[in-house]
């Protein structure tokens, strides 16, 4: 079973899949003995200091086969949200998303995570916190996990730090995760002579290599939904001086689509040698 394409989700949108979803899976028959996906709230140290920023991690752990979603999704799914429960004063910031993968399912291509993923929050502790206090923080997490099925998944999470000076202050037992979880989150990059042309459907990105080197293998991952195909394959050519990379619009071509935004993940990623980045590239060209 499928979900609908959420590409025009809205909040209000997103709260009614979510209902819809809840009622379905509460209908279907229990076939999961385990978890297929367990989520925890980490924290990189042990505490929490006066007027800092400090990040916090939601880890969800798939079990094998199941994937959760991107902040935008592919062809189907719904994106993972955090609903905080904060102290007076305290402020959390949007989730760092990790570039995905391509998850093909049937005619399908989800983009998403699977394995052991750490979406990392920065938040921000007010100045006035007393110090040798606990700072009780809570999340409310939901996710849509898929295999052949889809089963919407919600975790009412919580953790308690102390309140102290930062020289107090140590490394927690998760923080490896943060920094591996780090090099996964993209940034943006600097292309040289970088240029998006569209001729009907096909569009083309074009860059000199970068530093890192010529890419052998390179996925786009639009960060704004309705622009690329996601099933459509994307074809790349590169030599020691251009890289193309075509990948192909969505139909029917939204009229505001004036520039090409999204990852760019290169070699697999930072796991098996690659980088990971964002563009923006202008786009030209026409049809239709």
């Amino acid at each position: 079973m499928r979900w609908a394409d959420r590409s025009r989700t809205g909040p209000g949108r997103f709260a009614l899949a979510w209902l819809l979803m809840t009622l379905a899976a509460a209908q279907a028959p229990a076939l999961q003995l385990a978890p297929a996906v367990t989520a925890s709230l980490w924290s990189e140290r042990d505490g929490v200091e006066p007027g800092r920023p400090f990040t916090l991690g939601l880890r969800l752990l798939h079990a094998p086969g199941w994937h959760s979603y991107w902040t935008v999704p592919g062809d189907s799914g719904l994106p993972t949200r955090l609903t905080w429960r904060l102290p007076a004063g305290f402020r959390a910031g949007p989730i760092q998303w990790p570039a995905p993968q391509r998850l093909p399912i049937g005619p399908l291509v989800d983009y998403g995570y699977e394995g052991d993923t750490l979406l990392l929050i920065e938040l921000q502790a007010p100045p006035d916190l007393p110090l040798d206090t606990q700072a009780q923080i809570g999340a409310r997490a939901q996710w849509l996990m898929c295999r052949d099925v889809c089963i919407p998944g919600e975790e009412n999470l919580a953790i308690t730090l102390p309140v102290r000076e930062g020289a107090a202050l140590i490394a927690s037992a998760h923080a490896r995760a943060f920094e591996r979880a780090r090099e996964h989150i993209p940034h943006e990059l600097k292309l040289m002579g970088a240029s998006a042309t569209r001729s009907g459907s096909r569009i083309t990105l074009a860059f000199a290599p970068p530093a890192a080197g010529t890419p052998s293998r390179l996925e786009f991952f639009p960060l704004e939904p309705g622009r690329i195909e996601a099933s459509a394959p994307q074809t790349l050519r590169a030599s020691a001086s251009t890289v193309l990379l075509e990948l192909t619009a969505a139909q029917p071509v939204a009229a505001d689509f004036r520039s090409l935004r999204g990852v760019l993940a290169a070699d697999g990623g930072p796991d098996a040698g690659g980088w990971v980045g964002t563009i923006e590239v202008p786009l030209s060209g026409a049809g239709p």
